[in-house]
């Protein structure tokens, strides 16, 4: 498992020396070569015995892939097909690790570093990476290269693995996935011996029945084994170098000095041996025979060491071999060595001629000190008869040394095993020599525990003593050994502190300086609006050419028109008082209806619309979307050069109306000399009285007509209007989001149960008393004209209703159609276009949407010439923002569209929902503006009473990510104590929800709110925080047409339709255009054929193709509005995509997209809707045709792909993202995507490298098998997309497009799954 079986190479000196040591250790000593033997392996059974069971083993088996290690923990990981294992072509790898050094050479990048660095700290990182083996150069380096960045141990370890070559690494950081196979390296086994090596070298073999026979001891066992291991490594090694040199010379191949000094080395092994055991008997004559052997192979060992073939590996140190002898009393003195202990008795007379020196004399008498414990003798004897009953009694030998004494005491704890100790400290007397030297004995038998707690004082401190020299000794050993790393730990400690210094100085320097930031994205947004604004108050001269200006135009015909006109409305009677109230009052509020002029009183007037701009020098009033303010507001905090703000249709209750208030209201704090006015609908005007101190409210009456009413129950009626079985406006038609129905099958492939979820459809199935006036035809359309879809076919037939009738027809005026957006207005549109009664010059068809440009809106502001109906088709916007003058009649759908928070999906979108009554007023009021008029609302009466009296404010009712983005951005502080000063403060826990989301996106620091390089180009989209990634992402690698498509597709419904009874068909037309295990790419495919099929076509082959494939071409028509919405948004940021529409739309329709296409946009994927992934549990069925439910593991718990996804069904290893969770009988996962593992690993959650266990974590619960150079790669190319990202924000100008961070990206994620 371990390393690469490196052959014909001869054992080395570290080896021979373990395998010597281990011959006189105990059974878990032999364990620590690391072949991981237990204890009942070392013991009797001959060489043969061992042979035979090792024999299976050997044997070729199944292939097995894992990484190599020796101590493999990953080793169940690998085999877990769930986990699926990550890599990269060698030569991408490569040039990937090139791309991220060459970042971090041209970068510099000097992260902060952390003031709490001390150098123990320092210290334990060295340590813990010594205990991984790296070496010490290797560990140098990366501590200068990691910490000095402001880094850690991982930062440390990710530099070591990415910089190291692989066979640098070490054991248990390999690299690759390899083969794994039996090794047939012979390695030290005892007593067992691979089947592999020759028999020994021995006259004659002993049989098993022998081994019963003449059974000998555990330790002599092991030295024979010993022996012969040596002896057969010996010849193996020899007969390996001989095949590989055969070119050698006679001589060499005949005396090998090599196998010659292993032979001689088991033999010094037995002499070595012999001399202990003659030492402990007292034998002195075999004592000296031994030694003679000893010396003898030893200068014969040493003659071989300088033979010219002869391999250094093997030599043996003998003084090491020395100090490994057993543990006999002349060692145990050594240890110690501070003169406390007697010196070896083996010590030589010159040694002991050097140290003449005084003798250490201590009398210990404690008779007279009223001791009653056991005297340590006594103790000593008490020990072993507990702790070593097989053993005997210590014995005393007392040591006369002139007038006093010491004493030498065994201790025979095990056969073999013997403990010898002689103090060096002498007595007086022999009883207190003994007590000592059972001190001693003590010592060295307990060591770690409290025992000298029970012997007389004396002897209590004797002990501290040695205690107290032992741990000194200890010290000192360890500082010299630790002495380089200190002195390496002293200078990087000190370089740090140079260079944290140099940062507080860089950051003291940098808050000193007032100049203006660099130019931002902001410039790109607002151009020149404020910038050429002056409207510094204190300054008189600066005033004298506007009020020029405006001389000159009060004498034109326009002027005198437009003033004939203001002065008809309401509030210009009310102008003295305004300007009365507001010089005695800092802050007004205008509560006005509708039409009284209250916003169309400004002279000198420019505006300012996104990107469209109309402000000059002369600008003394900029008209101003409420987006537009804040963007200045990020800029200039106190709006220095404004010195009033009028905040117009406050009552609307918008997230950033509601924004602007707060910071408005902290402004006035701060500056003296601003005003505000707010001008409200009569709607709710107390509170934003209230919010302001109790400010003054100057109300303003509106000019209006009396406005007749008609509910649908009328228009019915008096059109004649019959609704048909089969129109897709009746009941029975419902759309996939309304039906849904689910088949279960049974292994059989029977239906096991079948499951409807029924739709609550807002209709009764018995109609209100009230009704009963009407006819059956109006009472029958009633019940079954489905509430929920607007009745375009209604609508013309009330427009030609209107001019045929006696009551209209001679009515002139316009007629104002209100729609929830502009998919509905495209869909009225093209039917009046192509209806025939509409071709006359009678009509005048005009769109009012704020996606059209300033001069298509014009158009509905003009009155037509009598005998011309203009019809205008609009949204909210003509409900209190503008009013068109001429309308006379107003149709009002009832239908509007709200920014909704989807739990499911965790995203806000535009959802159509009911208006509610106060709107319903406003537009009613449209209608009475120059004369009676006429309302007609496509909804019963019944319903208008159960619309809800005002909307809830935005605030309450959507995600607050967007408006915690620009709060951080602002730099206000908390986003949670921020909106606690709101007009109506949202809940703690959906700010918290909002703030968590970010940091799960990686748009805000973990610890503190503050943005990240995303973040800030975040705040710039005013989009869902999700959908905003996935576009910055789609421009900066190239696929932002088909990535604002996938956006606009989860920002609106899915375009797919199942008509009840048809589900099966529906299915099929999905299947068909199914595409790479995706929903999104699917509905992509499915969007690509519409498009195709209307340029190519006209409106009925788009007709043709949506009926075919059971698509709702009003959900597309949408989807396309909103996504060149997007691609303006993103591109108004300042992020521009090298590729245009016509690259991925050209002839889509018919060329499938490639692999490495969808692979780009599957991550792209990624990046926004992460965590919204599961992992599929693989369930494998015997029976092939078995369609088993598609099941996955979220971090939440188990679901099941939803029955409409064209995943359904799918069994693999692998991962699905997904875009929302529903609940219905369970929980569902709707519109998935089948993923791999990079887009995760590169856009995914929180990333941690598990180095020894080679597995990469994302947000502690994905995990992926890979190298650990692979795994770190990963984890710093996130580091680089974030300096991609930081440095596009510094510059927003500057261009991605030959980015060579960017690019290698791309190139890893298309090459995913072709390596």
């Amino acid at each position: 498992m371990g390393g690469k079986n490196k052959k014909h190479k001869a054992p080395g000196a570290a080896a021979v020396r373990a395998a010597v040591s281990a011959s006189r250790a105990k059974s878990t000593e032999a364990a620590a070569l690391g072949e991981a033997q237990n204890k009942k392996s070392v013991a009797r059974p001959p060489p043969a015995a061992a042979a035979s069971t090792r024999e299976p083993r050997v044997k070729q088996g199944p292939k097995i892939y894992s990484f190599n290690s020796a101590n493999d923990s990953g080793g169940p990981a690998n085999l877990d097909k769930s986990i699926l294992k990550v890599v990269i072509n060698h030569k991408l790898e490569q040039r990937i690790i090139g791309v991220i050094n060459e970042h971090k050479k041209q970068n510099n990048d000097k992260g902060v570093i952390s003031g709490r660095l001390t150098a123990k700290k320092l210290q334990d990182l060295y340590m813990a990476l010594q205990a991984f083996s790296f070496k010490t150069k290797d560990i140098e380096d990366a501590m200068t290269n990691t910490l000095l960045q402001g880094g850690d141990l991982h930062s440390a370890l990710d530099w070591l693995c990415l910089n190291l070559s692989d066979d640098a690494l070490p054991e248990g950081f390999s690299q690759e996935f390899e083969e794994q196979q039996p090794k047939s390296r012979p390695k030290f086994q005892s007593p067992q011996t691979p089947a592999t090596v020759s028999p020994p070298l021995q006259p004659k073999t002993k049989t098993p029945e022998d081994t019963k026979i003449k059974p000998k001891k555990e330790e002599k066992n092991l030295e024979v084994n010993m022996k012969e291991w040596i002896l057969r490594y010996a010849e193996q090694q020899n007969e390996e170098e001989k095949s590989e040199n055969s070119k050698s010379l006679e001589e060499e191949e005949k005396f090998d000095p090599n196998e010659r000094y292993l032979h001689l080395a088991a033999k010094l092994l037995d002499a070595k041996e012999q001399a202990a055991t003659f030492k402990l008997e007292k034998n002195k004559q075999g004592q000296k025979e031994a030694q003679e052997k000893i010396r003898k192979f030893q200068r014969e060992m040493e003659t071989l060491e300088d033979h010219p073939v002869f391999n250094p590996a093997i030599k043996i140190s003998h003084q090491q071999n020395e100090r490994k002898k057993p543990p006999v009393a002349t060692e145990e003195e050594r240890a110690l060595n501070f003169n406390l202990f007697e010196k070896s008795v083996a010590s030589t007379e010159e040694e002991k001629e050097k140290k003449k020196e005084p003798h250490d004399v201590r009398n210990f008498d404690y008779t007279a000190r009223s001791w009653t414990g056991k005297s340590p003798k006594q103790f000593l004897i008490d020990w072993v008869r507990k702790n070593l009953p097989k053993s005997p009694n210590p014995s005393f030998e007392k040591v006369p040394v002139g007038r006093y004494w010491k004493c030498r005491v065994k201790v025979i704890k095990s056969e073999g095993d013997v403990l010898v100790v002689c103090p060096t400290i002498l007595t007086e007397d022999g009883m207190q020599a003994q007590h000592l030297g059972a001190t001693l004995a003590l010592y060295r038998l307990v060591k770690g525990q409290s025992v000298h707690q029970l012997l007389p004082p004396t002897y209590r401190d004797v002990w501290l003593e040695w205690s107290d020299a032992e741990k000194k000794k200890e010290e000192l050993n360890k500082m010299e050994t630790n002495k380089p790393r200190d002195v390496f730990v002293a200078k990087l400690l000190n370089r740090l502190k140079q260079q944290q210094q140099q940062q507080q100085q860089r950051s003291g320097n940098k808050r000193g300086n007032s100049e203006d930031p660099e130019e931002s994205w902001e410039n790109l947004v607002s151009d020149e609006d404020f910038s050429a604004l002056s409207l510094d108050a204190e300054k008189a001269e600066d005033l004298e050419p506007a009020r020029t200006l405006f001389r000159k135009l009060q004498s034109t015909p326009k002027y005198q028109r437009l003033l004939k006109e203001r002065q008809q409305l309401p509030v210009f009677k009310h102008r003295n008082s305004i300007i009365e109230t507001l010089k005695r009052h800092r802050v007004v509020v205008v509560a006005g209806e509708t039409g009284s002029g209250k916003s169309t009183q400004n002279s000198l007037c420019g505006y300012q619309i996104r990107m469209e701009s109309r402000a000059s020098e002369s600008t003394r009033l900029l008209y101003c979307t409420t987006g537009v303010l804040l963007r200045k507001l990020q800029e200039d905090g106190l709006l220095t050069n404004v010195s009033h703000v009028i905040v117009d249709e406050v009552h609307e209750r918008s997230v950033q109306s509601d924004f602007l208030l707060i910071i408005l209201k902290e402004i006035l704090q701060k500056r003296s000399d601003l005003h505000l006015i707010l001008m409200s609908a009569t709607v709710d005007s107390e509170k934003f009285s209230t919010y302001f101190t109790h400010c003054p409210i100057l109300r303003i009456s509106g000019r209006s007509y009396p406005v007749e009413v008609f509910h649908l129950e009328d228009i019915i009626e008096e059109t004649g209007f019959v609704l048909e079985k089969d129109s897709e406006y009746c009941q029975k038609f419902l759309e996939e989001e309304e039906e849904i129905t689910i088949n279960v099958t049974s292994k059989a492939g029977g239906i096991k149960y079948q499951e409807y979820i029924p739709v609550h459809t807002g209709s009764s199935a018995d109609l209100n008393p009230f009704y009963q006036k009407y006819s059956n035809r109006t009472q029958h359309a009633i019940l079954y004209m489905n509430p929920h879809k607007i009745n375009l076919d209604l609508i013309l037939e009330l427009l030609i209703y209107l001019d045929r009738s006696p009551q209209f027809r001679n009515i002139e005026g316009a007629v104002l159609i209100f729609l929830p957006g502009l998919a509905h207005i495209q869909q009225l549109y093209d039917l009046l276009s192509t209806d025939r009664r509409f071709f006359s010059e009678r009509y005048k068809v005009i769109a009012l949407h704020s996606i059209l440009s300033t001069q298509d809106q014009a158009a509905a502001f003009t009155v037509p010439p009598p005998g011309v109906r203009k019809i205008v088709l609009a949204t909210n916007i003509a409900e209190t923002g503008i009013t068109i003058p001429d309308v006379v009649f107003v149709i009002d759908t009832g239908r509007t569209k709200e920014n909704k928070y989807h739990e499911s999906s965790q995203m806000s979108s535009l959802v159509e929902t009911s208006v509610s009554k106060a709107s319903a007023l406003q537009r009613q009021g449209r209608a009475g503006r120059v004369r009676d008029g006429f309302c007609f609302r496509m909804y019963t009466r019944e319903r208008f009473e159960g619309f809800m009296d005002y909307s809830v404010p935005e605030i309450l009712r959507v995600p607050l990510e967007e408006l915690c983005l620009h709060i951080m951005k602002c730099n206000l502080g908390s986003p949670e104590d921020f909106l606690s000063k709101a007009l109506d403060p949202p809940q703690l826990q959906v700010i918290s929800n909002a703030m968590n989301l970010l940091r799960k996106i990686g748009a805000c620091e973990l610890n503190e709110p503050t943005l990240t390089p995303l973040g800030q180009h975040l705040a710039a989209l005013p989009v869902n925080v999700k959908i905003g990634k996935m576009l910055i992402f789609g421009a900066i690698f190239g696929c932002l047409d088909p990535v604002a498509t996938l956006a606009a597709v989860m920002t609106e419904k899915s375009p797919f339709t199942t008509p009840i009874g048809r589900k099966d068909e529906a299915d099929l037309a999905k299947s068909a255009l199914a595409m790479a295990d995706s929903d999104h790419l699917t509905i992509y495919n499915a969007y690509l054929g519409w498009k195709k099929a209307r340029q190519e076509g006209g409106y009925r082959s788009e007709i043709a193709y949506c009926r075919r494939n059971f698509l709702n071409r009003t959900s597309l028509l949408t989807l396309e509005d909103v996504k060149q919405e997007l691609i303006k948004l993103v591109k108004a940021a300042g992020f521009s995509s090298s590729t245009t529409s016509n690259d991925w739309e050209g002839n889509r329709a018919s060329q499938m997209l490639s692999f490495q296409e969808i692979a780009l946009l599957k991550a792209v994927l990624v990046a926004g809707l992460y965590d919204n992934v599961g992992k599929i549990i693989y369930t494998k069925s015997v029976d092939v045709t078995e369609k088993l439910a598609c099941i996955v593991e979220t971090a939440q718990g188990k679901a099941q792909v939803h029955p409409s996804s064209v995943n359904r069904d799918l069994q693999t290893y692998g991962w699905l993202l997904y875009q929302e969770k529903v609940r219905y009988t369970r929980v569902y996962l709707r519109e998935t995507t089948l993923i791999s593992p990079f887009p995760v690993l590169l856009f995914g959650g929180d990333i941690e490298v598990q180095h020894r266990e080679r597995l990469l974590s994302i947000d502690g619960w994905i995990s992926f098998q890979a190298p650990v150079k692979i795994a770190v790669i990963f984890k710093q190319l996130r580091v680089l997309i974030d300096s991609v990202l930081r440095k596009k924000l510094e510059n927003p100008k500057r261009s991605l497009e030959n980015d060579k961070i960017l690019q290698i990206i791309t190139e890893l994620i298309k090459t995913e799954n072709h390596n």
